[in-house]
């Protein structure tokens, strides 16, 4: 494999970190109610679900949903449920103090992975990603490298946000427009769970 089809799709995948969404909503959620730690959970449980979608692609769920159009539906469908879900319980909560419905323990890292994984799309940008920047689709060591790269690439991008975002001054500043910015947040999620569905 050459380098620069690697290069190429880290450029990709760092373009659509870059871009806001539910990934980055559900990052700064964890990072600003409940702190670095919960940030770097739900940062691996972001990084874990992405590097599945790349698994998938390499696997051929493209074609399946291709095949079994229905299934897609089902997924983007439970999927979009998910995230209207998260929008609704941010909104509710905006008036609750920090720390009464943040993600604690593992459910950050729950967090991560089910808001990744409720964006079936995800798999299609991928293969997007493999058809333009892979002649063949890699197998064997190469995809192994690719998978492993992807892992290393997300983890270090929602490592460093988490580490960002944690921060004394970011976290003083939510605290003191939490209800504002949680309401902003449940709206960007509901117009994101939409646009999922569509």
């Amino acid at each position: 494999m050459e380098g620069a089809a690697l290069i190429a799709f880290n450029i990709a995948i760092l373009g659509a970190l870059a871009s806001p969404g539910p990934a980055f909503i559900a990052m700064i959620r964890a990072a600003f109610a409940q702190g670095r730690g919960a940030a770097l959970r739900c940062g691996l449980g972001l990084a874990c679900a992405a590097t599945c979608w790349t698994l998938l692609a390499m696997a051929g769920l493209t074609t399946l949903f291709a095949l079994v159009p229905w299934a897609y539906m089902a997924l983007k469908f439970l999927g979009a449920a998910y995230l209207l879900w998260l929008a609704v319980s941010l909104w509710r909560g905006a008036h609750r103090p920090v720390g009464q419905d943040a993600p604690r323990g593992l459910r950050g890292f729950r967090l991560g992975l089910v808001t990744n994984f409720a964006n079936p799309k995800a798999v299609f940008f991928i293969a997007a990603i493999f058809a333009t920047v892979f002649p063949v689709m890699p197998t064997g060591a190469d995809a192994a490298l690719i998978v492993a790269n992807h892992l290393a690439l997300e983890t270090a991008w929602y490592s460093a946000a988490a580490v960002i975002l944690s921060t004394a001054p970011a976290r003083a500043g939510y605290l003191r427009l939490k209800a504002r910015i949680d309401r902003i947040a449940a709206a960007v999620l509901g117009v994101l769970a939409l646009r999922v569905a569509s």
